[in-house]
C-alpha cells in the first residue's frame, strides 16, 4: 500500500473516477434498478395490451386547459433542449473534454449513457410501436412512435450521468438540482405540447435510469477485474 511521505502535499484535486470504485457505486446502482424496474414493466405492460393508463388524458387536458402563448412559447424552447441532436452533441462534447482532461472512465460513462440511450430508445419504440396522443391536435410535429419518450430518455440519461459524475465532488446538489429542472422541464414540455402521453415519459424516464445504471455496473465491473488484488 502507498502512504504519503512526511512532508508531501495530499492530492486535493476531486477524483472523478471514485464512482466507479469499491462496491458502494456499484451497490447504489443494483438498487436504483429495482424501482424503475418495476414502473417500467408496470407501464409497458399497460401499452402492449393496448389498456389507457387513467392519468393520461386528464393530466393533458389540463395541461391543455392552462396553456397560454407565453407559456407555449416557453415549452417549444424547454423540449428544443432535449432534442435527439441536442442532447447527443452535448453529451460528445462533454466526454471528449473528460477524455481531454484525463477522466477516461467518467467519458466512457457519460457516452455509454447518452448514446446508448438513444439507441435503446429506438428499439423501445419499434417493439411498443404505440401511437401518439390525440387528444387535440399537436402543437409541434413528430412522426415516430410513442413510448418511450426519446426526449424523457435523452434528458435523463444525461441528467443521472452528470449526477454520477458529480458525486464525489462538492458540486453533487448543484448537480442534482440542475439535473431534475432540466427533466421535468424537458418532460412536461411534451406533454403540453400533445406530443407524448405522460406514461411515455415515465417510462422513457424510468428506462434511462435502468440504463444508466447498468452502465455503471458494467464499468465498475471491468475496472474491478483490471484492478490489482
Amino acid at each position: 500500500m502507498q502512504s504519503h511521505e512526511a512532508g508531501s502535499s495530499p492530492d486535493v484535486a476531486p477524483d472523478r473516477r471514485r464512482f466507479l470504485r469499491g462496491a458502494d457505486a456499484r451497490t447504489s446502482a443494483a438498487w436504483l434498478l429495482l424501482l424503475p424496474l418495476v414502473l417500467f414493466a408496470l407501464l409497458a405492460a399497460s401499452v402492449a395490451a393496448q389498456r389507457a393508463l387513467p392519468f393520461d388524458r386528464p393530466v393533458m387536458l389540463w395541461l391543455h386547459a392552462v396553456s397560454t402563448p407565453w407559456l407555449t412559447a416557453v415549452m417549444e424552447a424547454a423540449t428544443q433542449l432535449g432534442g435527439l441532436v441536442v442532447v447527443p452533441i452535448a453529451a460528445t462534447a462533454m466526454a471528449a473534454a473528460l477524455w481531454w482532461r484525463g477522466s477516461r472512465e467518467g467519458a466512457t460513462l457519460l457516452a455509454a449513457a447518452v448514446l446508448g440511450s438513444t439507441v435503446v430508445n429506438t428499439v423501445l419504440k419499434a417493439v411498443f410501436r404505440r401511437a401518439r396522443p390525440d387528444v387535440w391536435e399537436p402543437l409541434v410535429g413528430e412522426n415516430s412512435y410513442s413510448f418511450p419518450s426519446g426526449h424523457a430518455m435523452a434528458t435523463m440519461s444525461l441528467a443521472v450521468a452528470l449526477v454520477v459524475l458529480a458525486w464525489s465532488t462538492r458540486w453533487r446538489w448543484a448537480a442534482v438540482t440542475a439535473g431534475v429542472m432540466y427533466v421535468l422541464a424537458v418532460g412536461v414540455s411534451r406533454v403540453y405540447l400533445g406530443v407524448h402521453y405522460p406514461s411515455d415519459v415515465l417510462g422513457g424516464w424510468s428506462a434511462s435510469v435502468l440504463w444508466v445504471s447498468v452502465v455503471v455496473l458494467v464499468l465498475g465491473r471491468i475496472r474491478s477485474r483490471r484492478s490489482p488484488s
